[in-house]
Order: structure tokens, then C-alpha cells, then sequence
């Protein structure tokens, strides 16, 4: 009796776990299937969050349509229907409402079809339920229920887009075909007579079923106007397997789409998912009889010494488990306490904060820096409105643009300066801040740490560096001009012995000199305080690079400058400023290349924006080097035998003045092989020369004629 008993409890024990095994196997199938399904929207997520990225920084309707274009063709043509942009009411141009460009492809194989056909009063896409719900998600993406248009039945896919700044600006959607979602679920049903798996949405509808036509012909039967399946919910399914009676001696299992919100069902009969189960019951019985016959009570001993020796195994086994979780336990709190001393330890100050804007951590440096002795209860929105930190130019920031909330949303932020007033009251600090997401295995945002550095002594230091340098330049002009003009003066008048006026003109070209260097920092001190006055007004860039050019040639005799002017293009600039970039740039070309070697000048235009390119064959700037260049007072070479003087000031005036016409400058270089500059700025439409540019134009032909004392280019 005893030794049935046992059998009867290891058959239990036995069929239960089989059981457990065959579900296991099941729910496996079915997260195959939904992996499969999340692999199948995951290029399409990819597409949506690419579209979104282009499109935020946009401001011309025909930019908006031709990234729609380019990016149709790249989508899988078999699941993609069409992608739309939808911005929002007056975030495309102030005053204008509407603005939704939607593009697909042609259900017929013909060319895509852009319209505007949606974005219009009649459907006043701001007020439609899924624009609503993917604009309270933020940067999420949202995943609509199945619907059904044009003979065919959709899903979407929408997010949030936003521009430079981080303000959210409209919607990009992406149309999903779903019956080609539908496919991968008829591919995964192997055997639908003994095992079916189906799909279903958030909401219920259904999605994909193996007997999906005997669904539709059955709802039809009963009076409904169904045309698709979408069409259907998971309470009608189950209704139809009553009625069939398919409810009874089946086991279903549902397992979810990750981030999508889907959910499998696998269904499979109980004859065949515990055919195995029911197997080894009969094999045990027949062993129990075996037993009983062959061994009866020494087959009972032998049981119970099994049981012994597997119960000191189990023991041993779970004490080793005991012993390692301890050692792991042990190394684990031995880094966290290593980590929590480094955090303390730092004089920066370090910020952590979950995923709803909850200080977790906060170190010492950060404690002391807001005047605080704990970190509990602290929110950072109610940080916020207590303290409203500002930009370095008094600007107040928004809450989504500091550092950390935008952590939150998965952005990286480098070196963001912000400006707080800090208990004692009035005590303005001004921070230099760092802050990045922390994310979860499968890539969520769950938390975002913050580390910041005051410099506020940093900057004053440097504002007034700059106050110094324009005081001192200022106070230089007077004296300089004095030496200038009593040297010319002497010159003129005193008909002084050829020994003197050498030395006369001397005194007058160092006092030019001088000059220009005072000019230099000044210009440098105005451009460091956002000082700098630019006199601006339609110019033809073209003529200004044949001037910088002529004056350049005769600067350098020795360097053959060869010049590409390329067609007409007019800016609006000041010309003096652009000039002084120019010649500084060539100068520098020519300055630190060999004698003979070739300066190549040309003049590009694309679109709405035009290239000036200075390329010599030098020697070059290290890789090092590179990344300072526009700095300061920087030198590449200082100390160096290539050291050709000066104050560094040259290419870092050129950047600001660039920047302030709306232009960019890049800079390429190799050692040894010489040096690549270009700068881009805005283009103008074209127009006739005036008086002005066609005297500069005359003024460079005449500098670049054969008889000229120039070299040719």
C-alpha cells in the first residue's frame, strides 16, 4: 500500500509537471509569434521615429514633401501604406491651422499620391481622438485599434515630433497594411484543427484568426455588415466557439506584444497538448504493477534510499546556493559602497531622479550647492516654480528644456549653462550641466542623473578678461595715432635725411601695425560680448572673393593663388566683416605653405546657400590640434619651427563674424598634406550689380591683368 501510494503521489507529481511543461511549450509558441509580430514593427517604429527626427527642424512646405518622398520608398512596400506629417495649429507658420501633407503609395502600382485632402475644416485633424492621445504621450509612440478604409483595413502608428529647441511641434504618422500583420499569424498556425493562433487588439478587436473566413461567414449569417475582421471583437470569437463547441477541452494561453499592446492567444486541444501526460500515466501504472509483482518491499527500501540521497543532494545543493548568494550579496553592497563614496566624494554635484521627476540621489556637493540637508520628498517641478532657472542672456527656461527633464525623454545634454538664484536669497550662481538617461534592459528611460559645476567665477573671470581687453584697446587708439601721425607729419615737412625717414616710415608702419592688433582684440572683446555691429546690405560675394583674392596675391607673390569665382551669388552682409574673413582665411593659406605651393580658391552654389572653398597644400594641423582651432587666442603651431606669430584671434574673429551672418565654417586637415576650409551663408535672389560691386569688380580686373604686379591666379 505504501509503495502504490508513493507511485500514485510520483505519478502526480510527475503529470503536474509535464503539464506545467506542455503549457511552458505553448506560451513559448505563442511569444514566438508576438516576437515575430514586434520584429515586424519595429522597422516600422524605426521609420517613424526617423521621419520624426527630419522633420522637427523643417519650415518650408516643399522641404515637408520631399523628405515624405525620399522616405516612402524606403519603407517595406508590402506593410507600409503611407506616412503623414501633422503639425500642429500654428507651430508650421503662425496664423496657419491647417498643414497635414499625407503621402502613399498607389494600390494600383502606379507613382505615390501626395495630398492634403485630410487637413482641411471638414476634418479638423487637432480635434480627432488619435492626434489627442498621441499628444498627451509626448515622444511616445502610440499604436491605434485596426480600422477599416478603402476596401482595406489599417492600423497607425503616431508620435510627437518636435523642433531644435525641444517644443513639441506636430505628429508623424505611419499607415500599417494589416492584413499583411494578419499573414505572419496564418504562417505561425501550423495544425489550426489541433492547435489556433490568433490576435487580438487592446481594445478587443480582432486582429488575425487561422478560420478567420468561417468567423466573418458566421457574423454575416447572423445579419451583421461586417467587411473585415478587424471588424470583430474578442467577445464575438468567443461566442462562436461556444456555438461551435469549441470551448470545451481546449487549454489558450495569452501572452502580450511587447510595447504594442497586442495580445496572442494560442489554443491547442488538451488530447494533444497533454498526449505525453497521458502516456506516461499508463507506463506508470504498468511500473507500479511490475513493482508490486517484482520487488515489493525491497522496491520500497530502495525507493526510500533513492529519496535520501537525493534529499542530501537537494541539501547540498541549495546550501553551495546559499553560500554563493551571500558572496554575491556581499560583493554587491562592498560597489555599492565603494560607488556611494566616489558620488560623495566628487565636488561636482550629482542629481538622480526616477522616471516621474523624483530626487532619488543627491550628493554632498549637491546638498551644499542648493542649501539643502536631504533629498526626500523633493520634486523637480516643484524645484521649478520655487526656483525659475535662466539663460546666460536672462531668458527664462521652460521646465521641458533643463537638463534633466530632457534626460527623461532619452536626449544626452552637453555642457548646458544655466542661471539660479541660491538660497541665501540673491546669491546668483551660474551652472554648467551634464545630464543623461539611465535605461532599463529593453532600452525604457527609468530614471536620469545629472552632474553640474558651478562657474560662475569662470565666467566673471572671463567677462572680465574681455572688459580689460576692450579698455586696454581702447586706450592704445589714441597714443598709436599720435606716433602715426607726428612720424607722417615729420615726414612731410621736415624734410628729414633719407636715415631718418627710414626710421620715420618705420615708426609709421609699427604704429600700423600696433593698430591692427588693437583693432584684433577689439573686435575679438566685441564679438566675446555679443558686441560686434555689422553694417549690413545686399552684396555679390562673388566680387568680394576676386577683391580678397587680388589682395592676397600681392601680399604673397611667392604662392600661386588660382581662383574658380564660379557663378554670380548675392548675400546680405557687411562687407568689411566678410572681407576681413576672406583675407584672413587666404592669408592663413598662404602663410603656412611652402614657397610655389598653390592656393586654390572657388565659389560653389546649391540651393539656397553659397560656398566659398580655400584649400592649401601646407602643412597642415595635427588631429589633436583640430578641435580648438576657432579657440582664443589659440596657435597650432606656437612653439613650433612652422610658429608664424600672431595672437590666435584670426580664425576665431572669422567663425563669429560667420556666425552672425547666418553662415557655418568647417575646417579639414591633415598633417603634412595641407588644409581644407569652408564657409556657407545664405543666399539672395539674384540681382543687377550696383555702382559699388561693379567698381570692385573693375578694381580686381585691373589687380589681376597681366602688366599687374600680382601674380597671375
Amino acid at each position: 500500500m505504501a509503495l502504490t501510494a508513493g507511485l500514485v503521489m510520483f505519478d502526480q507529481r510527475a503529470r503536474h509537471g509535464q503539464e506545467q511543461e506542455a503549457l511552458a511549450q505553448q506560451a513559448a509558441r505563442a511569444h514566438e509569434l508576438a516576437s515575430e509580430l514586434r520584429y515586424q514593427l519595429r522597422a516600422s517604429e524605426q521609420l517613424l521615429d526617423t521621419l520624426a527626427s527630419l522633420t522637427g527642424p523643417l519650415r518650408e512646405q516643399h522641404e515637408v514633401e520631399e523628405l515624405l518622398r525620399r522616405m516612402l520608398p524606403s519603407a517595406p512596400k508590402h506593410v507600409v501604406y503611407g506616412l503623414g506629417v501633422w503639425f500642429a495649429p500654428g507651430r508650421f507658420a503662425p496664423g496657419m491651422r491647417y498643414m497635414g501633407p499625407y503621402i502613399h503609395q498607389d494600390p494600383k502600382g502606379g507613382p505615390q499620391i501626395l495630398t492634403y485632402e485630410w487637413s482641411t475644416s471638414a476634418y479638423d485633424y487637432p480635434e480627432q481622438d488619435w492626434y489627442r492621445q498621441t499628444w498627451q504621450q509626448g515622444g511616445r509612440i502610440v499604436l491605434s485599434e485596426p480600422y477599416f478604409d478603402m476596401d482595406q483595413t489599417y492600423v497607425s502608428l503616431t508620435r510627437v515630433f518636435f523642433d531644435d529647441e525641444g517644443r513639441p511641434r506636430g505628429i508623424v504618422s505611419v499607415d500599417l497594411i494589416l492584413p499583411m500583420i494578419g499573414e505572419v499569424v496564418r504562417q505561425a498556425n501550423v495544425s489550426p484543427a489541433e492547435e489556433t493562433l490568433s490576435l487580438v487588439s487592446p481594445h478587443g478587436a480582432l486582429i488575425a484568426h487561422p478560420r478567420g473566413q468561417e468567423l466573418l461567414a458566421w457574423a454575416q449569417a447572423r445579419g451583421r455588415s461586417v467587411r473585415s475582421l478587424a471588424e470583430l471583437s474578442l467577445e464575438d470569437l468567443r461566442t462562436w466557439e461556444r456555438e461551435q463547441g469549441l470551448e470545451r477541452g481546449w487549454r489558450t494561453t495569452e501572452v502580450s506584444v511587447p510595447t504594442a499592446g497586442w495580445r496572442v492567444f494560442a489554443s491547442t486541444k488538451e488530447d494533444v497538448l497533454f498526449q505525453n501526460v497521458r502516456h506516461q500515466r499508463w507506463l506508470v501504472v504498468a511500473l507500479g504493477l511490475m513493482l508490486w509483482v517484482g520487488l515489493g518491499a525491497s522496491g520500497l527500501v530502495m525507493a526510500r534510499s533513492e529519496r535520501n540521497r537525493a534529499l542530501v543532494r537537494t541539501l547540498a545543493e541549495r546550501q553551495r546556493q546559499e553560500e554563493e548568494r551571500r558572496r554575491l550579496l556581499a560583493q554587491v553592497q562592498r560597489r555599492s559602497a565603494e560607488l556611494q563614496a566616489i558620488i560623495e566624494s566628487m565636488v561636482e554635484a550629482v542629481i538622480v531622479v526616477d522616471a516621474g521627476g523624483n530626487v532619488t540621489l543627491a550628493n554632498r556637493a549637491a546638498l551644499a550647492l542648493f542649501g539643502q540637508s536631504s533629498c526626500e520628498g523633493h520634486r523637480l517641478d516643484t524645484a521649478y516654480q520655487e526656483q525659475t532657472p535662466q539663460g546666460l542672456e536672462g531668458q527664462v527656461l521652460a521646465f521641458d528644456a533643463l537638463p534633466l527633464p530632457r534626460a527623461l525623454r532619452g536626449e544626452q545634454v552637453d555642457d548646458a549653462d544655466l542661471v539660479v538664484n541660491l538660497p541665501p536669497p540673491n546669491r546668483r550662481r551660474v551652472l554648467r550641466v551634464n545630464a543623461a538617461p539611465i535605461q532599463d534592459e529593453s532600452g525604457h528611460v527609468i530614471a536620469a542623473v545629472a552632474v553640474g559645476r558651478d562657474i560662475t567665477q569662470a565666467i566673471e573671470l572671463e567677462r572680465l578678461q574681455s572688459e580689460f581687453v576692450k579698455m586696454a584697446a581702447h586706450e592704445l587708439k589714441t597714443p598709436l595715432a599720435v606716433m602715426k601721425s607726428f612720424a607722417q607729419l615729420a615726414c612731410r615737412t621736415a624734410h628729414p635725411p633719407p636715415a631718418l625717414r627710414r626710421q620715420l616710415e618705420g615708426i609709421s608702419v609699427g604704429a600700423d601695425r600696433m593698430d591692427r592688433v588693437v583693432r584684433t582684440l577689439l573686435d575679438a572683446s566685441q564679438l566675446q560680448l555679443g558686441r560686434l555691429h555689422l553694417e549690413k546690405k545686399e552684396l555679390s560675394l562673388r566680387a568680394l572673393v576676386e577683391a580678397a583674392a587680388a589682395s592676397t596675391a600681392a601680399r604673397h607673390p611667392r604662392h600661386p593663388l588660382h581662383v574658380r569665382p564660379g557663378p554670380d551669388a548675392w548675400v546680405l552682409g557687411d562687407r568689411t566683416r566678410l572681407e576681413q574673413v576672406l583675407t584672413e582665411l587666404m592669408d592663413n593659406a598662404a602663410r603656412y605653405s611652402a614657397a610655389g605651393s598653390p592656393v586654390e580658391v572657388s565659389l560653389t552654389v546649391e540651393d539656397g546657400e553659397v560656398e566659398v572653398s580655400i584649400r592649401d597644400e601646407g602643412i597642415g594641423i595635427a588631429e589633436e590640434q583640430r578641435e580648438r582651432i576657432f579657440e582664443r587666442f589659440y596657435r597650432a603651431h606656437a612653439g613650433t619651427p612652422h610658429d608664424r606669430g600672431g595672437m590666435g584671434l584670426g580664425l576665431y574673429l572669422s567663425r563669429g563674424i560667420l556666425l552672425l551672418h547666418g553662415g557655418q565654417v568647417e575646417l579639414e586637415s591633415r598633417e603634412g598634406e595641407g588644409t581644407h576650409v569652408r564657409f556657407r551663408l545664405p543666399r539672395l535672389p539674384e540681382q543687377q550689380p550696383a555702382a559699388d560691386v561693379a567698381s570692385i569688380q573693375a578694381h580686381v580686373r585691373s589687380a589681376l591683368e597681366p602688366d599687374s604686379e600680382a601674380p597671375g591666379h
